[in-house]
């Protein structure tokens, strides 16, 4: 695991992009099928802004998913993730949602693994971002689903209830999220600094992601 620190979130962005833009060259001039998972978080959503900076990416290889979904009918991760990324990327990328029956919860999981299937396999990147109670995607601490979507021994998609508003919830487990080749866990400010320590105390979701040896794992933090 490597942890770096930066004095401010844009010194953070400018870096943070620069490493995905190395990644995903590597990756597009090695495959053709570039899988990468994106978190719905603030300060992801400006560095998913600055994509069309990057250059020498053949876009049309690259496949986007999503960490986790709220069960919503408006302002879903989807939108807002597909909005920061912008028209110029997408016409040539791909993004796939998670929501696609919100009156139906088995069905819609059902869609929701069907069409989300390829990223249940090796992906090139996961970006993920720090809850204060130490939770990544939808993986909150203390609920019956979140234990079982750390225990799954196959990567998965399933339903699980946040502590606030909107509750129901759509994530990858953990098995899926850490097979990944790099895992980048995007932190803003020093309110982490304690949930940060308690997760090399406690097992808290954010640990399993720390403790994992199937990833590389990259640690972006702006104090």
């Amino acid at each position: 695991m490597i942890v770096q620190k930066f004095e401010s979130s844009a010194f953070l962005e400018d870096k943070l992009l620069s490493l995905i833009e190395v990644n995903l060259r590597i990756e597009t001039k090695s495959s053709n099928e570039v899988k990468v998972l994106l978190s719905g978080g603030a300060c992801s959503l400006s560095l998913y802004k600055r994509f069309n900076e990057i250059s020498k990416v053949n876009w049309s290889k690259v496949k986007f998913g999503l960490v986790d979904e709220k069960w919503v009918e408006n302002e879903t991760n989807f939108y807002n993730i597909s909005d920061a990324l912008g028209e110029t990327i997408l016409q040539k990328a791909t993004i796939t949602p998670l929501i696609y029956d919100l009156k139906d919860e088995i069905n819609n999981l059902s869609l929701a693994k069907l069409s989300n299937s390829v990223f249940l396999n090796e992906k090139s990147i996961v970006l993920l971002e720090l809850g204060l109670d130490g939770h990544i995607a939808s993986l909150f601490p203390n609920t019956i689903q979140t234990e079982n979507a750390l225990s799954e021994i196959h990567p998965d998609i399933s339903l699980n209830i946040a502590p606030f508003h909107p509750k129901k919830r759509l994530t990858h487990n953990l098995k899926s999220l850490v097979n990944s080749k790099k895992i980048i866990l995007n932190i803003l400010g020093n309110e982490n600094e304690d949930i940060f320590k308690r997760a090399n105390k406690e097992l808290l979701p954010i640990s399993y992601i720390m403790n994992t040896l199937s990833s590389e794992v990259e640690i972006f933090w702006s104090l």
